[in-house]
């Protein structure tokens, strides 16, 4: 390219020497100038025009006055309520609450202090003191006698009744049958001492013997607060032939035991036993 078409040219056909210009995109970039130009004039032309509208429209609008608007009230006419019945009870009448409840004021009353004055007590002399008995007297009564409670006509209701229930609850309590005890009923010596007394005084019934019979025979008898030995009966003879009386023999030879007792008392107490009769060699 001369120097002289440079000066002319503009940047487009700079960028586009030596290349095809037919192709489409120089004629699109050598027409965007216009196209912008054209764009912005259409642009800045309708916002004017808006512009203009709103304010033509406003401008105008006081010249024309607006329709004025027809509201059509059809008023009808409403029937009268009916008339309260006469027979109807009235409202309740509203009461005022019950004042609050009086609470109890305790009053301090000051103490009075009244002078004592001390009287004057005769003494007694030595010689009136020599002939009296300060000590007690112990008066025995009759044991045989009944016991009897006076019941006086102006007592308190029931309160004799509630005596006699006592001393009849005591009396059953003192003749009542331990089966459990804090300290149990117990043959002097121990227990070992006491299977070897059955061992010695228990004779093998001749029955039982000659019928080759052996086993248990439990027993149930009943230690008393002195250590007798009462009640005697057998609860199970799995033997026979008469080992369950020879047991009941032996258990009744016993010497007194040692008593059972119950919160420090002694106590009757039920005790179960087994006796065991086993033939020798067997």
């Amino acid at each position: 390219m001369k120097r002289e078409e440079i000066l002319r040219a503009d940047m487009l056909d700079i960028l586009f020497e030596g290349r095809n210009k037919a192709y489409g995109a120089y004629d699109l970039r050598k027409r965007y100038p216009k196209f912008v130009a054209r764009a912005i004039l259409i642009t800045v032309v309708l916002t004017v025009a808006i512009l203009s509208y709103s304010f033509i429209k406003n401008k105008l609008a006081g010249f024309f006055p607006d329709k004025p608007i027809e509201v059509e009230a059809n008023i009808t006419n409403l029937e009268a309520p009916p008339p309260m019945e006469e027979n109807e009870p009235p409202p309740p009448e509203q009461t005022a609450p019950p004042p609050p409840p009086e609470r109890a004021s305790v009053q301090y009353v000051p103490p009075v202090v009244k002078e004592v004055v001390a009287q004057e007590v005769e003494m007694a002399t030595v010689k009136e003191l020599k002939d009296k008995d300060p000590g007690t007297k112990t008066v025995e009564g009759d044991p045989n006698a009944p016991v009897t409670i006076d019941t006086k006509a102006d007592a308190a209701p029931g309160l004799f009744e509630s005596t006699e229930k006592k001393v009849v609850a005591k009396v059953e309590d003192e003749n009542k049958i331990f089966t459990v005890v804090e300290q149990q009923p117990e043959f002097p010596g121990g227990t070992g001492a006491m299977y070897k007394w059955i061992g010695e005084n228990l004779k093998y019934p001749s029955e039982a013997r000659n019928n080759g019979l052996q086993g248990k025979v439990i027993l149930q008898f009943t230690v008393e607060k002195n250590g007798d030995i009462a009640n005697v009966k057998v609860v199970r003879d799995a033997v026979g032939g008469g080992a369950g009386d020879e047991a009941m023999r032996v258990v009744k030879k016993m010497p007194n035991w040692k008593p059972g007792k119950q919160n420090g008392k002694s106590v009757r107490v039920q005790f179960t036993l087994p006796v065991t009769f086993k033939l020798e060699g067997e």
